[in-house]
């Protein structure tokens, strides 16, 4: 089974460029086969143990997005593989049984003993973990194998003329490679023009200005305390920052006898001015998980009938094609209802006279929009409880008559949503968003499979699906909306609205923020952070790796989906292959992750789910163990199961 394992074979030379989850999920489905004979392993990452998110050298206050018992590294007896199963723990066993055996630092181990499976863990403690993974599968790994770790930057891939890849590394050293995994997370964008304009402009006035990064490695000590601080973004990155920059300057989040969250500053804090192109923060994450086991696939839609979608993707007419993406979004609006309603009946069976049972009957037989559909509603006992269609277009906000009223405003939705993501009678809410995520990747994968995603309305399709089911996935804990609110609460946030524009007054020295939801109102400040992350764009990757690699031919990069999605390199979606310059599939190369055309939409899995994310590592391993014969590749198949012209036409997920 093994390269090495293959009379003719030759000791297979491994790169892995990468050691986030991705990196470390390749690492663990190799050690699992357990091959035989020589091989050697180079594992190439500035942060060895986990990689850059998750390091252990970034602040406690920093934690991870979902709740520790929901993420796991490790397969499950759930998962379907082709390789042997080493089933692992979840980041909550782990942190609660062998974390406190382990982990040599105390804070941590301290962590660990507090934690419920309902918890945040910190990024440190789940750097911890993806170490903890790391280190195991690699002490499984064959004896024979040799396993060297390079805490550096990759800088560029060539090729050679034996037919095998160079790997330059920041210090001068060269890797040879019979194949080589390009398992990165979120690049490093170069700034834009209009970037660069506005650090010039602060450096040249005495402020600052911080482009989009990773919040973590933002240099905020020159961040002057109450002085006003304009940030665009309001999402996950800039909730970051606002608890660095209050909790972390020492205030204080306390709760009253009522049990409202009140903060008490330090007097350290700078007022934030936060507006972005919704001008809405994330939602809260539920904290009452589903009564209802959540699935591995979705309930109603098959994959028949997606691959049936995918056919008139590919060979009906105009207006066929038009049409399916209508389709697709009607059967994960569908598989929504159905998880709401079969929520809400198992935490009430008199939540309506009709029952689940009749229920469920109306929905598998009646599509989206029918009367009877809406009907559904004159069932239940308190319309409530409706399911409400979500919006596919996120809304923006309404034209507010002043920063106050928008201030107040918001305050009162942050409140409502915090307490509804803590109160049991809505569990529906998660169930749903659950359901959501399994119907997108189940759609997105069998239309990368059938190579039905490289038209322009089903590139269109996948980028606003995954786009949506990303915004669904990524909520925010409700802590933190209570945090946010509390922060607006004592004045030290303000509300500006949506889509702003960012300008510059020279005889002030100040940025000057203007908002479509406060036209009559401006906001100055010598500051200004762009709080969120680069995108992954390939051409505009500042460590020059992937662009190196489209510019010289050794991969095919595709065009952004929409405006506001990167390019990325073109892989084959079947196999993850890298399609070079001419389209043809490259046997000697895979990029799996946000800067390939294909792969899931997340690393860290939900357990018992059969997560995409160990099955496309599977299969990138079954090509790792596959013999290596020491002869010049030929070039694999221009095709690849799609469309040959994946170069102008490829999807973006």
């Amino acid at each position: 089974m093994s390269a090495a394992g293959s009379p003719s074979g030759t000791a297979p030379r491994v790169v892995v460029i990468g050691a986030g989850p991705r990196g470390v999920g390749i690492v663990e489905r190799l050690a699992a086969r357990r091959p035989k004979g020589p091989g050697t392993l180079h594992l190439v990452d500035p942060h060895p143990d986990g990689g850059r998110v998750w390091r252990q050298d970034q602040s406690s206050l920093l934690w991870m997005n979902s709740r520790c018992g929901d993420v796991t590294l490790l397969p499950d007896e759930s998962v379907r593989t082709t390789g042997p199963l080493t089933v692992g723990p979840t980041l909550y066993t782990w942190a609660s049984r062998i974390a406190p055996r382990w982990c040599t630092d105390p804070a941590l181990v301290a962590e660990a003993g507090l934690l419920t499976p309902r918890s945040y863990a910190s990024r440190r403690l789940c750097g911890a973990y993806l170490s903890w993974c790391l280190r195991t599968s690699l002490d499984a790994l064959s004896s024979g194998w040799t396993v060297v770790t390079h805490a550096v930057r990759a800088l560029r891939v060539r090729e050679r003329s034996d037919g095998a890849l160079d790997v330059h590394l920041e210090g001068g050293r060269r890797l040879v490679a019979d194949r080589a995994v390009l398992a990165l997370g979120n690049l490093d964008g170069a700034p834009s023009p209009g970037q660069r304009d506005l650090h010039t402009f602060a450096v040249r006035s005495g402020g600052r200005y911080l482009p989009p990064s990773y919040t973590a490695d933002l240099d905020l000590s020159g961040m002057p305390a109450r002085e006003p601080l304009l940030v665009r973004g309001l999402g996950l990155a800039f909730l970051d920052l606002m608890i660095l920059l209050t909790e972390g300057r020492g205030g204080v989040f306390r709760r009253d006898t009522s049990g409202a969250l009140a903060y008490e500053p330090s007097g350290r804090e700078p007022a934030f001015v936060v507006a972005s192109r919704r001008g809405l923060p994330p939602r809260a994450r539920p904290s009452v998980p589903p009564l209802t086991p959540e699935r591995t696939a979705p309930v109603l839609l098959s994959e028949a009938d997606i691959r049936a979608a995918a056919d008139r993707l590919t060979s009906g007419g105009q207006a066929v094609r038009r049409a399916v993406p209508g389709e697709l979004w009607r059967a994960v609006v569908r598989e929504m209802a159905w998880a709401h309603y079969e929520e809400l009946f198992a935490r009430d069976p008199q939540a309506g006279p009709m029952g689940w049972d009749a229920c469920a009957a109306v929905l598998r037989a009646t599509p989206v929009g029918d009367p009877a559909w809406s009907a559904l509603a004159r069932h239940l006992t308190h319309p409530a409880d409706r399911f409400v269609e979500p919006d596919l277009a996120p809304a923006a906000l309404p034209v507010m008559p002043s920063a106050d009223r928008l201030t107040t405003w918001m305050r009162q939705r942050l409140h409502a949503a915090a307490r509804r993501a803590d109160d049991p009678r809505h569990t529906t809410d998660a169930a749903a968003q659950q359901a959501l995520v399994r119907a997108v990747e189940t759609i997105i994968g069998v239309l990368m499979r059938e190579g039905a995603a490289s038209g322009p309305e089903a590139r269109r399709l996948v980028a606003t699906l995954s786009g949506f089911a990303r915004r669904a996935a990524a909520g925010a804990p409700a802590l933190r909306i209570e945090q946010l609110a509390a922060l607006a609460g004592c004045g030290l946030v303000r509300f500006a609205g949506a889509e702003p524009a960012v300008g510059t007054d020279p005889s002030t020295g100040t940025f000057v923020l203007r908002t479509r939801t406060l036209p009559g109102e401006e906001f100055r400040a010598a500051h200004l952070v762009d709080a969120w992350l680069p995108d992954s764009d390939v051409l505009a990757d500042a460590s020059g790796l992937l662009r190196g690699m489209a510019e010289g031919g050794l991969a095919r990069v595709t065009v952004p989906a929409t405006p506001a999605h990167g390019a990325k390199l073109a892989t084959c979606p079947r196999t993850f292959h890298v399609l070079d310059g001419h389209g043809r599939r490259d046997d000697r190369l895979v990029a799996l992750g946000d800067h390939a055309a294909s792969g899931a939409l997340g690393s860290l899995s939900r357990p018992r789910t059969n997560a995409a994310f160990f099955r496309q590592n599977d299969k990138v391993v079954d090509w790792l163990c596959t013999p290596v014969d020491g002869t010049r590749p030929r070039p694999g198949p221009a095709v690849c199961g799609t469309d040959a012209r994946m170069g102008s036409d490829a999807p973006d997920n």
